[in-house]
């Protein structure tokens, strides 16, 4: 069977991003996101605009977060697209684990979603899994 394209292209992708230390969040998720795109085909986020409505599609996006106490206090999306998603980009400080690991959770859906569970309480986060 001839291999697809996009799993040609997978694997350098993984080798490379599975390759880095921990804790260089700041300096990499912009690269990583734009590789991400072109690997899956989809235009890479635009140029952001000092008016901030325009930005349907940006890197740091500026928001307002609402504080329980009724304040507000300014902040940054790492990458939003209107209408589709809000990603938040993490980089752990830790080893990276063998894929193997992950290949497991991904072909176990009940091992997936323990690892999900137990990922959202150690952020002390509440989520669905």
């Amino acid at each position: 069977m001839k291999e697809s394209p996009l799993a040609a292209e997978l694997e350098p992708f993984i080798a490379n991003w599975s390759d880095r230390d921990g804790g260089q969040e700041l300096a990499n998720y912009v690269s990583f996101l734009n590789e991400l795109c072109d690997l899956l085909g989809v235009g890479r986020p635009h140029p952001a605009s000092h008016i901030t409505d325009k930005n349907a599609y940006v890197f740091e996006r500026a928001v307002t977060f609402r504080t329980p106490d009724g304040g507000t206090s300014p902040g940054r999306i790492d990458l939003y697209k209107r209408g589709a998603f809000v990603l938040e980009a993490k980089q752990s400080r830790s080893p990276v684990r063998p894929r193997r690991s992950l290949s497991r959770a991904i072909s176990s859906p009940r091992k997936s979603r323990s690892l999900c569970r137990a990922a959202a309480a150690r952020r002390r986060v509440p989520g669905t899994c």
